[in-house]
């Protein structure tokens, strides 16, 4: 008599039975013991068959996941900008000596895609963008200085797209893919230079009193919250600017002093140094960062040295000796157009 099955093997031996009922009872023992050993095979080789197709869909699963995460932060773009000055004509053309440092960002980066923009592009991006509305393509068309155009373009365009922004008087020295520390790559969502820091010594023409950050380069995920928060910045206060003289934007004589303070680097150092304080609220001064020597993270930002985007000036500890230091990222040559036109204007 067959003793009472385990229940862990009930199902088994059930089958066994039918398969025992099925064939002749005076069969061999022998017979029996093979029909039993392919029942028992054909069990083993479909769940051996299952556990290795689920192993290696786990696996596939793992290496997928992996791949999407090492993907870079700030995407492979550059943006560089050549607008139609406002004193030229409508025959204007792109003189291409201008735009000669484009070649390096070409040559040290030839797997990332390359963008100038001019007045069509612009037109484009300000009628597609995320954050551009009525207000702000109003703006932007009343601006008389290109320089202003060109300020509040880049951040539209990194605060929508991402990558790297440059102007076009800007050599680049090193292959992006190198700009971020390794210990930082997965961190990493913006990169700023530091323009001038006055260290122990006097402040230095039109700039911040203790540190300004340049805006000649700059690096960011798309959607940043700093670029955002810029592109606000900058609208509210032109609209101040023309409210305070009763006037619009296209009638009003633009300074110098009211690019740099309105767009450029003196305004972003305002909003990049609140945005900093957001990740790190100790930061009671912008003096707090005064004489950096190593690309700091703060938050996802990372701040360069002075040497980073601002090699080559005669301040600031910069490296001025005809020497291109390693942490030297790009070289800035100050060809500044856009003072030509407010100087045309004065």
């Amino acid at each position: 008599m067959l003793e009472k099955p385990d229940l862990a093997f009930e199902p088994i031996h059930s089958l066994y039975t039918k398969i025992v009922y099925m064939i002749n009872l005076k069969a061999s023992r022998a017979r029996l013991l093979v029909i039993i050993s392919a029942v028992f095979a054909l069990f083993g080789l479909l769940h051996f068959t299952l556990s290795q197709n689920a192993v290696a869909f786990a696996k596939t699963s793992r290496i997928s996941t992996k791949i999407t995460q090492e993907g870079p932060l700030i995407p492979k773009k550059i943006w560089q900008i050549y607008l139609r000055p406002s004193t030229s004509n409508d025959s204007f053309q792109i003189d291409p000596t201008k735009i000669s440092d484009a070649a390096s960002w070409l040559a040290r980066n030839p797997d990332y895609s390359y963008h100038l923009i001019g007045d069509q592009g612009a037109s484009r991006i300000l009628h597609r963008h995320k954050l551009s509305n009525q207000k702000i393509r109003q703006i932007y068309n009343r601006l008389p200085n290109t320089g202003m155009k060109s300020d509040l373009l880049r951040y539209l365009i990194l605060a929508d797209e991402g990558g790297v922004y440059s102007d076009t008087d800007v050599e680049a020295l090193r292959p992006i893919d190198r700009w971020v520390p390794s210990q930082y790559s997965r961190e990493a969502k913006v990169i700023v230079g530091i323009e001038f820091d006055r260290l122990n010594g006097s402040n230095w023409g039109e700039v911040h009193e203790e540190i300004q950050f340049c805006q000649w380069t700059i690096a960011a995920a798309p959607n940043h919250p700093l670029l955002h928060n810029m592109v606000s910045s900058v609208v509210s206060g032109l609209e101040k600017y023309s409210a305070d003289r009763n006037s619009t934007l296209d009638h009003v004589k633009i300074t110098n002093s009211d690019v740099i303070n309105l767009t450029g680097p003196s305004a972003w150092t305002d909003v990049v140094f609140e945005q900093l304080r957001t990740f790190q609220p100790n930061l009671t001064s912008i003096r707090n960062l005064t004489g950096l020597t190593e690309p700091t993270l703060i938050g996802d930002i990372l701040v360069l040295p002075i040497d980073g985007f601002g090699m080559g000036q005669g301040h600031s500890n910069s490296t001025n000796d005809g020497s291109i230091p390693e942490s030297a990222l790009v070289r800035h040559k100050f060809h500044g157009s856009w003072r030509q036109e407010t100087d045309k204007n004065d």
